[in-house]
């Protein structure tokens, strides 16, 4: 008697998610750099002293700037920051949220793209989005997602879905604007 074959069990594509997605960058998006320049790792001694104080603030308006977001498309925040990569620097982030209030302090605990996976940051985010596929999402970052050799591959998933932010200035009005559009559309 022959041996029937196993058939390998193929496992079904995840659904998308109908939940709004927006892909969060802290530096230069929440904390602009106005003409600083880009923060390093906090000393032992400062961090000892205030955790906060370790990294950089947030200016509020660009805060308030993505609660309107977040309150127009009860978007999920996902942090794609370099920000992820460390436990102190999202209790931080998840600390300012809750001091704001509602809509952000709602979405706190913060889901990450991956902490251990870190490259161009539009691999990054791709890869998040192949693992939970989403069909309304948005980046808010102030790295370049779409042009540039690095992002060929995968351009087509990001063209009409970034907003990318001027670092010096930070999240604008413009930005809330082309977001909830995004978000809202389909």
């Amino acid at each position: 008697m022959a041996k029937k074959k196993k058939q390998k069990r193929q496992e079904p594509e995840p659904a998308a998610t109908e939940q709004p997605l927006i892909f969060l960058d802290i530096d230069g998006v929440l904390a602009p750099f106005g003409g600083r320049a880009p923060p390093g790792p906090p000393t032992q001694r400062v961090a000892k002293l205030d955790a906060d104080a370790a990294f950089a603030p947030f200016d509020e308006r660009c805060v308030e700037r993505l609660a309107a977001i977040v309150a127009a498309t009860d978007a999920t925040i996902i942090l794609s920051s370099s920000w992820r990569a460390r436990a102190d620097a999202v209790a931080v982030v998840e600390r300012r949220f809750r001091a704001f209030g509602p809509p952000l302090s709602e979405k706190v605990p913060l889901p990450t793209t991956d902490i251990n996976y870190h490259s161009v940051r539009q691999w990054e985010i791709a890869r998040h989005l192949e693992k939970r596929p989403a069909r309304r999402w948005v980046a808010l970052d102030d790295e370049e997602l779409v042009g540039g050799e690095e992002c060929a591959e995968r351009r087509a998933l990001f063209v009409d879905r970034v907003s990318t932010i001027d670092s010096t200035a930070g999240l604008q009005d413009a930005h809330v604007e082309e977001a909830i559009r995004v978000l809202c559309k389909q």
